[in-house]
């Protein structure tokens, strides 16, 4: 299924802000395979299998396996004449060059990348990484995809609302943040300082990691941000936790 729509809404958020990236660095891409049902699922596991191709996933779509199955996972190709000859063809849709491109770009906003997994290396996939790799915890907590995706208008909502009603004040700058810090705890670093939306997680920096502050804060009621920098990524990071 081709649909973004059916995808879980922050992911439909980060898709449109990875086309977007992706447009200011000259690459088009669109979206193949959005949420995928059981019966679709089982007919991918089964090549290299029982059907004929090469093997393209360890999931199976009875098991609930795909992240596909959750709405939590997007597959994309090049949407361009990549090598300039002319036409499009497949070359150009999984043209490696930009999809590599595209795969750093799509770390950079907090999204996971499936060519940096060592297992059956999956370039054109992205996902959500709020609930790992696999649907473990998915399947834990909720049971079944349809159960999980009847949550998240009400999930949604919340976050919204919530956020809403944190005092946020504009970005401001200080030469005092302009300097390297030290996490004192496992901490998340966000795209914006809300708490309360795990999709805007961008890393997970361990305690004792060094991180540099590029000067910039936001204050959110009582509470400081701050922009900091680590391994090429960019985000926010509560000063509570960075020394």
């Amino acid at each position: 299924m081709r649909d973004i729509t059916k995808l879980h809404p922050r992911l439909q958020a980060k898709f449109k802000l990875l086309q977007k990236k992706c447009a200011q660095e000259g690459i088009k891409i669109r979206a193949t395979e959005c949420l995928r049902t059981a019966k679709e699922q089982d007919a991918l596991y089964a090549k290299g299998r029982t059907a004929p191709g090469s093997k393209v996933t360890n999931a199976r779509g009875r098991d609930a396996k795909s992240m596909h199955q959750w709405g939590v996972a997007v597959d994309i190709v090049i949407d361009m004449d990549a090598d300039k000859d002319g036409d499009v063809d497949i070359s150009d849709l999984y043209n490696v060059k930009l999809l590599n491109v595209v795969g750093k770009i799509g770390e950079s906003i907090g999204l996971e990348w499936g060519g940096s997994w060592k297992s059956i290396v999956d370039k054109p996939h992205f996902q959500l990484p709020d609930w790992g790799s696999t649907p473990a915890k998915l399947k834990a907590e909720y049971g079944t995809p349809t159960k999980f995706i009847a949550t998240w208008d009400k999930k949604t909502k919340t976050t919204k609302a919530s956020y809403k009603k944190t005092k946020t004040t504009k970005t401001s700058a200080s030469k005092a943040y302009n300097k390297t810090f030290t996490t004192t705890a496992n901490l998340k670093m966000r795209t914006s300082p809300d708490t309360s939306d795990n999709g805007n997680v961008i890393q997970i920096l361990k305690k004792g990691v060094k991180v540099t502050g590029t000067g910039k804060y936001m204050t959110v009621g009582t509470q400081k941000w701050l922009e900091v920098t680590s391994g090429g990524k960019t985000g926010y990071c509560s000063k509570q936790y960075l020394k």
